[in-house]
């Protein structure tokens, strides 16, 4: 065996190789399509009209209920639509209102008492904030250097006694 007739036969199983992977993958979709049971054409219009009663009964508009479910039956969901509208129509039943949606919990207020405790502290320190700027205020306002050393001395006993108090347990 030659070089060339080496380099033919390397160049003839790279191309067997690449052909067959070619194969194997354009033929992923087919494969997937016998996993899945296809729908008869009378369950998907039985879905869709459902899903059409569904939308009505909780005060959706039909394009409203045609966008949330694009790949429904069109024919479906309006037939169930206008059969729940009449429905609802000779019943008197109102629109029910579907649940708000869950708002995500932030992460620091995860454990309840842990965020009750943090909110209750904030809300401390912005009293604290508060109050030692009115004291600031009030000492800068004073013409008198007698004022501003007796709130200067109120501020410090005011720091000890924050100090003093043990931090609570929760």
């Amino acid at each position: 065996m030659s070089a060339s007739s080496f380099q033919v036969h390397r160049l003839a199983a790279k191309l067997a190789l690449i052909g067959a992977v070619t194969l194997s993958l354009s033929a992923c979709d087919y494969i997937g399509s016998f996993s899945k049971p296809k729908q008869t054409p009378e369950e998907a219009k039985a879905e869709g009209i459902a899903l059409g009663a569904g939308c009505r009964q909780a005060g959706q508009s039909l394009e409203d209920c045609y966008t949330r479910n694009p790949e429904a039956l069109k024919a479906g969901i309006f037939a169930g639509w206008k059969d729940m509208h009449e429905y609802m129509a000779a019943k008197n039943i109102q629109n029910s209102t579907p649940p708000a949606p869950p708002t995500p919990a932030p992460e620091a207020a995860k454990d309840s008492k842990d965020g009750a405790a943090r909110d209750s502290s904030r809300a401390r320190e912005r009293e604290r904030d508060s109050s030692r700027s009115r004291e600031r205020e009030s000492s800068s306002s004073s013409s008198s250097s007698r004022d501003s050393a007796s709130s200067s001395s109120s501020r410090d006993s005011n720091r000890a006694s924050r100090d003093e108090k043990p931090t609570p347990k929760y």
